[in-house]
């Protein structure tokens, strides 16, 4: 896994970089400053899907609580959340 590289010059954004701009539609290069575009890539977006068997199957085997079933659903949503700038990609236009 690693951060995505600008559409123009090809330099590898920092983790923190990444993370400040992901929800914005233009994502300005620290680097060169030209604006980048985020590409939805269908590759290896079904993988978040796969916390839901998980979970249900950790819920059925170790038979937990409803507290144990919100823990570990907001721990998966965390870990979801903060996985965003590996799996962004950037494009030159916003098509």
């Amino acid at each position: 896994m690693h951060t995505p590289e600008c559409s123009y010059c090809g330099k590898r954004w920092s983790y923190g970089q990444t993370f400040k701009q992901v929800f914005k539609i233009k994502m300005i290069c620290p680097h060169c400053g030209e604006e980048n575009y985020y590409h939805a890539n269908k590759k290896g977006n079904w993988l978040p899907l796969l916390a839901v068997p998980v979970l249900l199957g950790l819920v059925i085997l170790l038979k937990l609580s409803s507290v144990g079933i919100i823990l570990i659903g907001c721990f998966l949503m965390i870990l979801h959340f903060l996985s965003i700038p590996y799996r962004t990609r950037l494009q030159r236009t916003g098509k």
